[in-house]
């Protein structure tokens, strides 16, 4: 008898029940605590959304007299707009017969749901930190020059352009941001599909999600460089280089968090190297209370809270980008 009649069967339901709660636990940056303005258009037409932005507010104008024009002296609420477009992810495996007849059973589903799953989840939030950056999602950034974050049009500013690596080489871009910073939509939750190859006596299975980012307020990031893949403390990010990303933020009233903090993604390596300051600036490692944590992943990645940031680490930031001065 053909393991489609039953084991196939089996597998394909505990694929399609447990795929959505593990790419929630894998995916970063679909979180309501990290971008509250997130839209769902799964029934709606169309592949593109509009967040509408406001324009920034002036300070209201003090001493009026009796009967002055209240309006003519306060804001303009004019209004732009950011378009989100949903891009396609996707990944797949091979589940043979064989790996059915001789596997267990839940060996088989977890290694589906983890290669379909986190797959998915790190594309996406890979996205996301190059939308950051660029608002686009550039594929190749080793061929992209960091120098242009330099903080005019749509780009935002690299604090330690001019220290990291000494000014050249190479580096991984850590970001620090306020939760209005970035917008995300999507058009298609995680969704698993199966498929019989009678020639390799073989089942195909594919997950795939529809989902995009935007920039908001590009004055609301800020680009940290560390040397790529590097431990070494010498011109490489420092927490002062953070605390000053934060000053830029308040400067510009970049929205904090309900507790007021904003968020910095930084790599594994960083990590390494700030520890020892954020443990002597923090006296603690405990990762505190939020509001609302949408996801475990959030709970994981938090490491420290400390200089006004709540620190996230990940292995989806861009990196490998050059880094020149000239």
């Amino acid at each position: 008898m053909a393991t489609t009649s039953l084991g196939i069967n089996d597998l394909y339901n505990a694929v399609i029940t447990d795929l959505v709660p593990y790419y929630d636990n894998a995916v970063l940056l679909p979180n309501s605590a990290l971008i509250p303005n997130s839209l769902n258009i799964a029934d709606g037409a169309g592949d593109t959304v509009q967040f509408p932005l406001q324009d920034a507010f002036s300070v209201a104008t003090s001493s009026l007299g009796e009967q002055a024009n209240v309006v003519g002296a306060g804001n303009n609420f004019t209004t732009s707009a950011s378009s989100i477009q949903a891009n396609k992810r996707g990944s797949g495996t091979f589940v043979t017969e064989e790996a059915l007849e001789d596997g267990q059973f839940d060996t088989v589903r977890n290694a589906v749901v983890s290669q379909l799953s986190r797959s998915v989840a790190q594309a996406t939030d890979q996205a996301g930190f190059k939308t950051m950056l660029n608002n686009a999602e550039i594929t190749d950034w080793t061929s992209v020059d960091a120098s242009t974050l330099n903080g005019t049009g749509s780009n935002i500013l690299m604090v330690n352009q001019t220290t990291i690596g000494g000014g050249t080489g190479t580096v991984d871009l850590n970001v620090v941001f306020s939760p209005e910073a970035m917008g995300y939509m999507e058009k298609r939750g995680i969704t698993a599909k199966m498929e019989e190859d009678v020639q390799f006596d073989r089942y195909i299975m594919t997950g795939t999600v529809r989902n995009g980012f935007g920039q908001l307020r590009a004055g609301y990031m800020k680009a940290v460089g560390s040397i790529a893949g590097s431990l070494v403390t010498t011109n490489n990010a420092t927490l002062a280089d953070f605390a000053q990303s934060v000053a830029l933020l308040r400067a510009a009233n970049a929205p904090a968090d309900a507790s007021g903090f904003y968020y910095a993604a930084i790599t594994p390596q960083v990590e390494y190297i700030l520890s020892s300051f954020i443990n002597g600036v923090n006296g603690s490692t405990s990762v505190g209370s939020l509001s609302d944590v949408g996801n475990r992943a959030l709970v994981d990645a938090v490491i420290s809270e400390a200089i006004g940031i709540k620190w996230l680490r990940t292995n989806n930031l861009v990196t490998g980008a050059t880094n020149t001065i000239g």
